[in-house]
């Protein structure tokens, strides 16, 4: 069975992961990228029901670290934001959960993804 590529949203919650991914044939055209979820929406909507989804509605939506997946079909690569405090083998773990694995990725940095950990502004 072979994997379909997924664009989307992710949360780091301690350990654990929360993903909102929808395969690229599915998602949302944004300008010249391909996407999928809102991170602040997600929060919203999710009614937590697991340990980690309980810590994760215990906080405001920008409390954990976070990232976002999209593709640039014109230059058929994949564009993984992502807040600074993420480790490689956090990055690891996403592209898995992304089925990413043979695509061509690019990681990238954004102010939109700064945690309250990193985020010296960051106020709850």
């Amino acid at each position: 069975m072979e994997k379909t590529a997924k664009v989307g949203i992710f949360f780091k919650i301690e350990n654990d992961f929360l993903i909102d991914a929808m395969p690229v044939a599915q998602s949302e055209p944004y300008g010249d990228a391909i996407q999928h979820g809102g991170h602040y929406e997600f929060h919203e909507s999710r009614d937590p029901l697991t340990p980690t989804e309980r810590r994760f509605k215990a906080h405001a939506y920008d409390y954990y670290p976070r990232g976002r997946v999209v593709c640039f079909p014109t230059s058929r690569t994949f564009t993984i934001y992502a807040d600074p405090c993420l480790t490689p083998d956090d990055l690891h773990n996403v592209i898995g959960q992304f089925d990413l694995d043979s695509q061509a990725i690019e990681i990238a940095e954004d102010e939109h993804y700064r945690c309250a950990r990193c985020n010296k502004f960051y106020l709850e």
